[in-house]
């Protein structure tokens, strides 16, 4: 595409538009050579995240009183996940990450709701470590989808 087809574009729309399939094919590529890796990388990382806040929450749970946070409804968001199996199949692993991320946005909902001001500290500890997963989903995912960030407009017509 950009050796043979776009030098012999002369105009700036069809030039444009070709350049942005070229970076469409890059991201496909780089997508497929990395996707499963990447979902399997993600779901390990959400799976330890998860049983290490039930884990917390229901500790919390047994120690604390029954006017704080309800921890035990955050130990049954977080450990309802099924342990993790590796798998090659692109679909099974994509199925599985999703599963896995509605567990953290569901765990995400339950700390906004229980500490919308961000005022009690165990909350604020456990928010932190998802954000931090978070972060390392982006950082993750950033490198098979950096080839779709334009740096140039569509031309004016």
């Amino acid at each position: 595409m950009n050796e043979t087809l776009l030098p012999k574009i002369e105009d700036r729309w069809a030039r444009y538009t070709g350049t942005a399939m070229d970076l469409v094919l890059q991201h496909l590529q780089l997508r497929l050579a990395g996707e499963t890796d990447a979902l399997d990388a993600d779901s390990a990382d959400m799976i330890a995240i998860l049983a290490a806040i039930g884990g917390r929450a229901a500790a919390l749970g047994a120690e604390s009183g029954a006017d704080g946070p309800r921890w035990g409804e955050l130990a049954e968001l977080a450990l309802s996940p099924a342990p993790d199996r590796a798998t090659r199949d692109l679909g099974e692993a994509t199925a599985r990450n999703e599963e896995l991320r509605g567990s953290v946005v569901a765990v995400m909902r339950w700390l906004d709701e229980t500490d919308a001001r961000d005022e009690i500290p165990a909350v604020r500890e456990v928010r932190d470590e998802v954000h931090r997963l978070v972060r390392r989903q982006v950082d993750r995912t950033k490198p098979m989808v950096e080839p779709l960030f334009m740096s140039f407009g569509p031309v004016a017509s």
